[in-house]
């Protein structure tokens, strides 16, 4: 009996029952869990005591919505990209460090889904939103514009006016240095390969920049070296196949994503194609995998976990009601040459 009546009263517990039973006030419990540094140490460990016997789960929703903590909301898409995935912990440290909480939704490269996602963050009346890309749906811009509240968005810096503020790398010149770069090194029949660029402004600029790159140098009739794929090692894999298919004289290719790249470098294997003599093979990314390669590969490096960060810290400030914040924070890149290339 004990067992049950524990069960059934930790359901319904709150800060005022934590305070009786610890025999604190309701405030010193609220302390306890929002800065524990300011509890008498004895007074913390008796309230914790309490908490951890009855099980109970403080409501963090609440405490957001009373403003204790300032909610930042993030629209991410799948998470199968690693880079998306370094830039949120990125996000995540600096929110961390400011004792705001990042509320993650994930979204799609579709204005449908773009507008469900925010819509659904903006129901937890964040103090600020971080969005993966550029708003595609003007009625979801002019909404944001409206209700006024900070925006940063991560994304290709060329091209469309940000909502508000605006942290990113320019895509077309990572594009356009890579592609000079294997023209440079001696490469001319270069192939592109991406995934689904439509909805997608950092896609649809690299390829915009790769055929600049091309055409700026002299090169013509790459357009049937250029495909798109899923990002897996096998849309990799399926890629550099079909593009030596369609032309047996392709000496490099270039792909979006080092996912892509990984799963050319082993089809290359599979066929016994001599990597970079037969033909070169650049990525985008630097993941961890790119250095560990047979052979290590040639990749673009942007930092996406500082481009988190600063996403972070540029909206903070903007919350905090500065007035001079930068509307564009332009993040560097390098290219990391390797022996794929």
């Amino acid at each position: 009996m004990p067992t049950r009546r524990r069960k059934k009263e930790s359901e319904t517990l709150g800060l005022k029952s934590i305070a009786r039973l610890s025999g604190v006030a309701p405030m010193t419990v609220s302390r306890a869990l929002r800065s524990p540094n300011l509890v008498a140490s004895d007074t913390l460990a008796r309230i914790m005591k309490v908490i951890d016997d009855v099980g109970f789960v403080p409501d963090q929703r609440a405490s957001a919505l009373r403003g204790t903590r300032s909610v930042i909301g993030t629209v991410v898409p799948p998470l199968i990209n690693s880079g998306i995935a370094e830039q949120v912990q990125g996000m995540s440290d600096a929110c961390h460090e400011r004792d705001m909480q990042l509320l993650l939704v994930q979204g799609d490269f579709s204005a449908e889904a773009e507008e469900q996602a925010i819509r659904t963050l903006m129901g937890w009346r964040p103090a600020g939103l971080i969005l993966q890309a550029f708003v595609q749906s003007e009625t979801t811009r002019t909404q944001l514009r409206t209700q006024k509240i900070p925006v940063v968005e991560i994304s290709e810096i060329r091209g469309r006016e940000p909502i508000d503020l605006l942290v990113g790398v320019s895509n077309f010149e990572t594009a356009y240095a890579m592609t000079s770069r294997l023209i440079d090194i001696g490469y001319k029949r270069i192939g592109f390969v991406s995934t689904p660029a439509h909805g997608n402004d950092r896609l649809q600029q690299r390829k915009i920049g790769y055929r600049a790159a091309l055409k700026d140098r002299g090169i013509v009739g790459s357009e049937r070296l250029e495909i798109e794929m899923p990002i897996t090692s096998r849309g990799g894999s399926e890629a550099v196949s079909t593009l030596k298919t369609r032309d047996p004289s392709i000496d490099a290719v270039f792909f979006s994503s080092d996912t892509l790249a990984i799963g050319a470098v082993q089809e290359c294997h599979r066929r016994g194609w001599k990597i970079p003599k037969d033909l070169a093979i650049a990525g985008y990314g630097d993941t961890d995998l790119a250095a560990e390669l047979y052979p290590k590969l040639t990749t673009l490096r942007v930092p996406r976990y500082q481009m988190g960060r600063k996403a972070v810290e540029h909206l903070a400030r903007r919350i905090a009601g500065e007035r001079n914040v930068a509307p564009c924070i332009t993040i560097n890149f390098d290219i990391v040459e390797r022996e794929s290339t």
